[in-house]
């Protein structure tokens, strides 16, 4: 797992690098950089689908279990009922582990509600990392400015 997330990051480099070069080049390597642009982002896409199947498959031997259906969220015991909101943020965070979601990405795609406000979704984000820290889940619901929130989880000691 470590080896995609260091390659995502890597790649995350590269892109930075070569979005800050693009508009300096000649027409020419412009154009060839855009197309280096998509060959890398394809990359960067199957890389970070691997890291998030194993990240589920290393929660699923944890023993962390969600119930879509009572909204329920299970970790070693102990257990947590989440509003219908918690539960639809959590879950997206769990779905894409180690990536980051500005607010509009999470309006729009874990809830489907662009018309809800930035300040609603910070206080979500405020009541699921209490759940997170109540259960004990090896995990952060992290703030990264200019990248979003994303649910990082620790290494295991």
């Amino acid at each position: 797992m470590s080896i995609y997330a260091d390659l995502l990051e890597f790649k995350r480099g590269l892109l930075e690098r070569i979005d800050r070069d693009l508009n300096k080049m000649q027409p020419v390597a412009s154009r060839a950089a855009r197309a280096d642009v998509k060959i890398i982002e394809d990359q960067m896409e199957g890389y970070q689908r691997r890291l998030d199947l194993w990240f589920r498959r290393l929660w699923d031997l944890h023993g962390l279990w969600l119930d879509p259906e009572g909204r329920l969220i299970r970790y070693q015991g102990r257990e947590a009922t989440l509003t219908v909101r918690e539960f639809q943020l959590l879950q997206f965070l769990l779905d894409h582990p180690q990536r980051y979601f500005t607010v509009t990405q999470i309006l729009v795609e874990a809830w489907s509600e662009p018309a809800l406000f930035p300040e609603q979704v910070r206080s979500y984000v405020q009541r699921v990392r209490k759940v997170v820290a109540e259960l004990e889940i090896p995990c952060d619901l992290v703030n990264r400015p200019g990248r979003g929130y994303a649910l990082e989880f620790r290494a295991e000691k």
